[in-house]
Parts: structure tokens; sequence; C-alpha cells
């Protein structure tokens, strides 16, 4: 292919799923099962931790919150900077971060190094795993980007529900630095090897002109039969040419769908962190040993996990309005929770049941939030939206923790911690009742400019 003009990008999105793009994805899952693990590791040690200080629920509400709070701080603050620097560049910086800063929380002596600590992990989060959501989207092919970005999020769940059964096994051997210890030692160990088989985005490469000849060894991997040269003029073809920013999330009409997919994205993070960051403190408070909590916390995500599966094919067919139902079905299940007796196989059940609806739903929600926006804004529509969501996220362990602080009995508890998802399936179905409209209206649009599609009379 001597100086034959290739679009690189055309060859990804039209081209089918080859070997080397399905270890790519198989790299960032493993990214996402990390990221699992340590997200919930202040969930799993809390009991133990809160035994061992001597602290209340109250005050320990802002720790839970803190690796969430960095999340979202490193998402805005360095997510601009794999484009400039590269996407693996980012990626393994991010690993190393929330590695080491995991690696160092058992030192902490008290609450606020240990809410500092845990904050630094999560600014590593947050430049790591959006990183990899771009990585991933920019090397699948079209037809089956969102299937794979769906697999990330299961991995994700995968990490969390597996957290609670290592935690489960650890703490009683080792104590509970040893979760941190596992949870710090894993990125660090995948960064090593990423370093060495994870590829830098082609597409970054190629729009950037850096390592020209690192981006013809990329695209002879990626489809061998090309057999490209160095005298091949690789190319990427032109985006849009409109220029996104926050602002455009709210011009030609988009604003009202923008703030009921944030508010949806709100709620839903709001539920989904208060359950899983306090559910096996109050597990212990009713009954259950540590070992066994920790393991009814991981059933959660675990739920979760295989929900992502079936609420992600049935909103292929469905679109928002599953989305909607598997929140109000969750909304039951969860207050199920507290009206349970202490049986760790009946909680364990339930858990596992409210995370299948409760986590499938969320999964749907992340998935649409890179779908209603038009190409050259969908990744700031997404981005923005995951980041927004992040308040809620941080919001959910601190108002738990005030809650049980006060006393409040387990029924009454997680009838309230229901209430954000009765709120957000409200927000979806009028998310989707916004997106059909926008559609009806786009469609008479289009047949007012064209003659040849009104109807004959």
């Amino acid at each position: 292919m001597a100086g034959k003009s290739i679009d690189v990008a055309e060859v990804i999105d039209r081209g089918p799923m080859t070997g080397f793009q399905i270890t790519l994805v198989a790299w960032l899952c493993c990214l996402m099962t990390v990221e699992g693990f340590d997200m919930q590791a202040m969930a799993y040690t809390a009991p133990a931790i809160l035994k061992e200080w001597h602290v209340s629920r109250a005050v320990f509400g802002p720790v839970l919150s803190a690796s969430l709070f960095g999340y979202m701080v490193g998402a805005f603050a360095l997510g601009a900077a794999a484009d400039r620097l590269g996407r693996k560049t980012v990626l393994l910086l991010g690993l190393a971060t929330f590695g080491l800063f995991t690696l160092a929380a058992p030192m902490a002596h008290g609450l606020t190094p240990l809410m500092t600590l845990r904050f630094l992990a999560g600014v590593g989060l947050g430049a790591a795993v959006p990183t990899g959501l771009s990585l991933n989207a920019e090397y699948t092919p079209l037809k089956v980007r969102a299937t794979t970005i769906g697999l990330m999020y299961v991995a994700y769940n995968v990490g969390a529900a597996g957290g609670g059964f290592v935690a489960g096994a650890a703490i009683p051997a080792w104590g509970w630095p040893s979760v941190f210890y596992i949870g710090g030692a894993a990125p660090l160990l995948l960064g090593g090897l990423m370093l060495a088989f994870l590829p830098e985005s082609v597409r970054f490469l190629l729009l950037t002109g850096r390592r020209p000849q690192e981006a013809v060894r990329i695209l002879n991997r990626l489809r061998p039969e090309a057999d490209v040269t160095d005298a091949a003029q690789l190319t990427v073809a032109a985006e849009e040419k409109h220029k996104a920013s926050p602002a455009s999330l709210f011009s030609d009409g988009r604003a009202g769908m923008t703030l009921l997919l944030w508010g949806a994205t709100i709620s839903s993070f709001m539920a989904h962190h208060f359950l899983t960051n306090w559910l096996p403190t109050v597990m212990t408070d009713a009954g259950l040993t540590l070992a066994q909590a920790a393991v009814v916390g991981g059933m959660f995500p675990l739920g979760g996990a295989i929900g992502s599966f079936v609420v992600g094919a049935a909103m292929d067919r469905r679109g928002l309005t599953m989305v909607a139902l598997s929140f109000l079905l969750g909304a039951p299940f969860v207050i199920t929770l507290g009206l349970a007796p202490a049986s760790a196989v009946l909680l364990g059940a339930l858990a596992f049941l409210a995370g299948f609806l409760v986590l499938g739903g969320q999964l749907g929600l992340n998935a649409s939030s890179a779908t209603l926006y038009p190409t050259f804004m969908r990744s700031t529509g997404a981005g923005w939206s995951l980041g927004i969501g992040r308040v809620g996220s941080i919001a959910g362990p601190i108002v738990g923790g005030i809650l049980i602080s006060t006393g409040i009995s387990r029924p009454l508890l997680f009838v309230i911690a229901s209430t954000p998802l009765v709120l957000c399936t409200a927000l979806v179905l009028a998310l989707g009742a916004s997106v059909r409209r926008r559609g009806e209206a786009a469609n008479s649009a289009k047949a007012a400019l064209d003659p040849a599609a009104q109807p004959v009379r």
C-alpha cells in the first residue's frame, strides 16, 4: 500500500473486531475490575475501622466520599491532559497514583489523613478510567462499541463484588489494612503490564503527528492483511466541524434533555453509593459478622454485573423505558433489605436482586448519556453527565452516615435509600418523552425541507 491514503477511522469503525481489539478491551476490563475493587475497599473495611478507631458513622461519611470527590476532580482536571499527553500516558499515571495512595491508606492514623489519601487515590482513578473509556471508543468498531463499553462496566461490578469476598476472607485473617495492600498492589502490577503491552491510541498519534512509524506498526497489528508501509498516507477523517463545549449541552433545545439526564444520573448515583458504601456496616449492626457483612455487600455489585447484561440487552429493544422500569423494580428490593431478618443467605439474595436492577439500570443510564447527543458533542455530553453525577455519589455516603448516626431504624433507613430510585424513575421517563419529542420534531423538520418526503395527496 505504498503511497496509498488510508482513513484509519474508517478502517476501525467499519471493520470487524479483531484479536488485537479483543485483547485491548480485555486490558481495559482489567482496569475497571481494579477500579471496582478499589472504589469499594473503603466500604468493606469501614465496619472494622469504625470498631478499631471508635468513631461515629456521621464523621466517617466524608471518608467514604473522599475518593468519589477525588474521582470527580481527577476527571474534570486531568481528562483534557489525555488530549495533550496521550491516552496511554495519562492512564498509566492514573493507575500509579491511585495504586500508591491506596497502598498508603493503612499508614494513616486518624480520619483526616485517611480522607486525604482516599481523595488522592480517587484523583488517580478520575484520570485513568475516563481515559480508558476513550481508548476503548477509539479502537472498537461502531457496531460493538456500546457492547464493549458495557463489558467494562460489568468488569467494574465484578471487581466491586470480588472485593467483598476478598475482604470477607482477608479481614478476619490479616486485618483491614490487608484489603488496601491488595487494592494498591493490583493497579501497580496492572500498570507495569500495560506499559509493556497496551498500545497508544492510533487516532491520537495521527491527529497530533507524533510517532508516525508507531502508528504504522499499530495499524499492521490491527489489520495484518493491509500490509501498510511507511510510505502510506494515514489519515483520520475529520469529525463534524462544530465545536463542542459545555454550553452546547444547552443549545438547540437540548437544555431540558440535559437537565433531566443530569438529575437522573445524580439520583441513581446517590442511591448506588448510599447502598454500596454503608451496606456492610448496616449488616454488622443487624447482627452479621464482619465476614458475612462483607459478602452480603459484595452480592450487590455481583447482581449488578449480571443485571448489566440483561438490562443492556433489553434496553436495545425498549430504550429508556427499560431503564426506568429497572430502577422502579429495584426500589422494593432495597426496602426489603431493611425488613428481612438477619440471615446472611436471605440478605445476600436480596442484595443480589437489588444490585441486578439498580446497577443494571445504572449501566443503561450511563450508556444513554453517550447516545443522546450528536457525534460532535457526544464525549462532552457523556463526560459531563458522569461528572455531574458524582455529586450524587459524594452525597450518598455522607447522607447515609448522618442518618445511621441518628439511630434510625433499619427499615426506615432503606425506605429513605429507595427514594432516589423512585425519583430517578420519574426523571428517566420524562427524559424518554423529551427524546421522543426531539426525534419527532427533527423528522417533521426534515419532511418540511424534503418535498419527496411529503405524503402524496
